[in-house]
């Protein structure tokens, strides 16, 4: 009886000492679990410091249109840039080539009327679908995302290639176009419309600007609610006869002078069709100046809303939407350039820049510190 009481004994301490071993063990496994992962943690963290030390000392050249430049916040060109045009000359697919052995990669931007997709001005020398501008080159393998201006994208980039309704216009500096009050406002409105030829002739700047459709809503504005415009470009075209005394035509403006002018008008005039969203309308809201626009517009679109302006769709309704406006400039009820501040300028749009970018393009092909990076820009 004694004798098994302490076999049984030395059994129990026996399995005790098992468990404690077992308890012991699993400790020392934890433990070195979690320094081998803090060691390969500190080893990726250093391969990928060291990676971005490698990819920061990438030589990023400066390149013009049709490429542009992008920048981050602190004013460095990182290894990514926007092809905004198509390849008009052999020498640009050269300079990509020569871009792309240095790791730099590329991004889509429409900035010219409808590319990525085939040009519709008839004046353009890119409407010819056989112009080696198409026939040469897939833009899309030569791109790594896009960002574009339009309400229907699908109908210009493929529907599963990445894409961000991002546009130049966007990135208008709000901090530089300031609104002066003093000015006494001695427009009612301003319209752009270069001239093309001395002869008034039909062409390129006619057709994206919408002119045959301009000289009759100049007549509405002028014949039925008398306001006076300032026409920057087209000296040479003939006006309504109601607009004669009421319209102040000027030439080709140096940009300095012309940015003034939107401290003097009260809304900007807009019945552009072909047009990959004008600057100067951005660059107009920041002046607090409304717009009336085109619906038709291939971009800037996306910038009018009950704050900011009103749209038109052609002339059957042009003159109950220009109504609409003046009676909303003369109550006060817009807040173009707070709408325009909360939503786009260069913070706004950097951000999300840099979310597409980042999107589109891993982190281990880029030259920028993202824990340092709060946005980018366009170099324009």
């Amino acid at each position: 009886m004694n004798g098994q009481i302490i076999n049984n004994f030395i059994k129990i301490n026996k399995n005790r000492k098992f468990i404690l071993l077992l308890i012991v063990s699993f400790f020392f496994l934890l433990i070195t679990i979690n320094i081998l992962n803090k060691y390969n943690k500190y080893s990726s963290n250093l391969i990928v410091k060291n990676d971005l030390n490698n990819r920061k000392n990438f030589i990023v050249p400066d390149m013009k249109r049709p490429f542009l430049n992008i920048y981050d916040n602190n004013d460095n060109k990182i290894n990514v840039v926007f092809i905004t045009h198509p390849f008009t000359r052999d020498e640009c697919f050269k300079k990509y080539n020569e871009a792309k052995k240095k790791g730099v990669l590329f991004i889509g931007m429409s900035s010219y009327m409808e590319f990525p997709g085939h040009i519709s001005n008839p004046y353009d020398v890119l409407h010819n679908k056989n112009d080696k501008a198409w026939t040469d080159y897939n833009y899309f393998d030569l791109t790594e995302g896009w960002c574009h201006c339009f309400r229907h994208p699908d109908k210009y980039i493929p529907n599963n290639f990445p894409k961000s309704l991002i546009s130049e216009s966007d990135f208008a500096d709000f901090n530089r176009h300031v609104p002066n009050n003093k000015i006494e406002k001695v427009y009612d409105f301003i319209y752009i419309c270069l001239k093309d030829n001395e002869k008034c002739q039909n062409g390129w700047q006619s057709y994206n600007r919408n002119w045959e459709l301009t000289e009759k809503c100049l007549n509405i504005m002028c014949n039925k609610f008398k306001l006076k415009g300032l026409l920057i470009g087209r000296v040479n075209c003939k006006l309504p006869n109601s607009c004669h005394n009421l319209m102040e035509l000027t030439d080709f403006v140096e940009y300095k002078k012309f940015i003034k002018y939107f401290n003097q008008v009260k809304f900007i005039f807009v019945p552009n069709r072909s047009d990959a969203s004008p600057r100067v309308l951005t660059e107009a809201m920041c002046y607090d100046i409304p717009a009336l626009i085109n619906y038709n517009i291939l971009g800037g679109w996306k910038y009018i809303n009950k704050d900011t302006g009103i749209f038109f769709n052609d002339i059957n309704n042009f003159e109950f939407r220009l109504s609409q406006l003046l009676e909303k400039i003369g109550n006060g009820k817009l807040n173009v350039r707070n709408n325009f501040i909360n939503n786009f300028g260069t913070i706004n749009s950097g951000k999300k820049l840099l979310k597409f970018i980042t999107k589109c393009i891993p982190r281990t092909k880029l030259n920028l510190d993202l824990d340092k990076v709060e946005y980018l820009k366009p170099g324009i």
